[in-house]
């Protein structure tokens, strides 16, 4: 799969839906005449999750504060070391009832990334010759190393999911992606191990809410998604991958 990087800085406003499979089939009857498949329609998404010793980042994202962040690299389908993946920190911020999701992120080639995390390469170097100098990237590429380094990030757990996205029809701010066979795994932290993993939602013995439904726009949520939302009752929940993944591994290290 060719990944392009589509925007270096985005902010949105994001909600989330854990859903059954009859919901999901009786909301994209109504919806999908909307809807058209999103550029990257059908992918695997594989996401190596960074956190301190500590799990700070983890237990942070659990605590909900009006502000957190999530430092990841995330790849389409199984990469390889010559792959482009994108080295990224996510932030939320809360502000009322809206959330406000800002991803500040990298396009670097997964080889490239581990020899600026494993042999400590100069990471503006790597991005200055990747990216040929782009000014934002270089912002980028100073504000993740920091991070980085001042939190001593370590790799913690591979998490992926079958992913299909749409996009609203004239409204390509408007994205709604559907995440399936949510999977994890603590050991073989590196990406081109593929999607291998132990399932998370028979793992906590959930059978039929497993889909998450998340919604991502520039503006407010059109009213024919709004209407079909309140006559299926799919309203938002609180799910975050790595901090429910979190839970469950703290949960299991104190048995």
């Amino acid at each position: 799969m060719s990944v392009q990087l589509r925007d270096k800085t985005i902010e949105r406003i994001e909600e989330k839906y854990l859903i059954t499979k009859t919901e999901k089939t009786a909301l994209m009857k109504k919806i999908s005449k909307e809807l058209e498949h999103d550029e990257y329609y059908k992918e695997e998404v594989l996401s190596l999750y960074f956190d301190t010793e500590n799990y700070d980042l983890a237990i942070k994202s659990i605590d909900r504060p009006n502000f957190r962040e999530k430092v990841r690299v995330r790849a389409y389908d199984k990469p390889r070391k010559t792959s482009k993946v994108f080295f990224e920190v996510k932030t939320k911020l809360v502000q009322g009832k809206r959330k406000i999701g800002d991803k500040r992120r990298l396009l670097i080639k997964l080889g490239d990334f581990y020899n600026y995390y494993e042999k400590g390469e100069d990471l503006e170097k790597i991005i200055e010759e990747f990216s040929k100098g782009d000014k934002q990237q270089m912002q980028i590429a100073r504000e993740l190393d920091y991070i980085t380094k001042h939190y001593q990030l370590v790799p913690k757990v591979v998490i992926s999911a079958d992913r299909t996205a749409f996009k609203a029809k004239g409204d390509s701010d408007f994205r709604l992606t559907f995440d399936e066979n949510l999977r994890f795994r603590e050991t073989e932290l590196k990406l081109e191990k593929g999607s291998k993993g132990e399932k998370y939602f028979p793992a906590i013995g959930e059978k039929k809410r497993a889909i998450i439904m998340e919604v991502k726009t520039m503006n407010a949520m059109p009213p024919w998604f709004v209407k079909e939302l309140g006559r299926l009752h799919i309203y938002p929940q609180r799910f975050s991958k790595y901090g429910k993944i979190y839970q469950l591994i703290n949960e299991r290290n104190k048995k």
